[in-house]
């Protein structure tokens, strides 16, 4: 049997307003786990702008009990790499920006493996 790799997400910038998915691990099979999940998240602005992160269980919500990333300040035209904690089938990684068109999410690294 193959391997295939395929991309966990395409980049894209944050949302403000709510919290913004940036991808779900598969439900099936039951086995599906998130490994070696690393993200991007660079400011493309002339401002520093905010970013926090969540790593969210299946049926949950962002939540204290799941930050991955707290509520951090990314310095104008700068970035910060996260790698993401264990995710499992149906869990979810989300994301919120403190202001519009600001921070892009780009996957560096991770596969689903089950």
């Amino acid at each position: 049997m193959a391997l295939s790799f395929i991309p966990l997400f395409a980049a894209k910038l944050v949302n403000n307003a709510a919290v913004d998915t940036l991808f779900t691990v598969g439900a099936s099979p039951t086995t599906n786990v998130l490994r070696n999940g690393r993200v991007r998240f660079a400011n493309v602005t002339a401002g520093a702008v905010t970013i926090k992160a969540w790593a969210v269980p299946a049926a949950g919500a962002a939540a204290d009990a799941n930050v991955c990333l707290p509520t951090l300040s990314i310095a104008a035209n700068s970035y910060i790499d996260l790698d993401l904690p264990y995710v499992g089938a149906g869990g979810f990684v989300q994301a919120q920006a403190g202001a519009a068109s600001s921070i892009t999410a780009l996957q560096i690294d991770g596969f689903i493996q089950s």
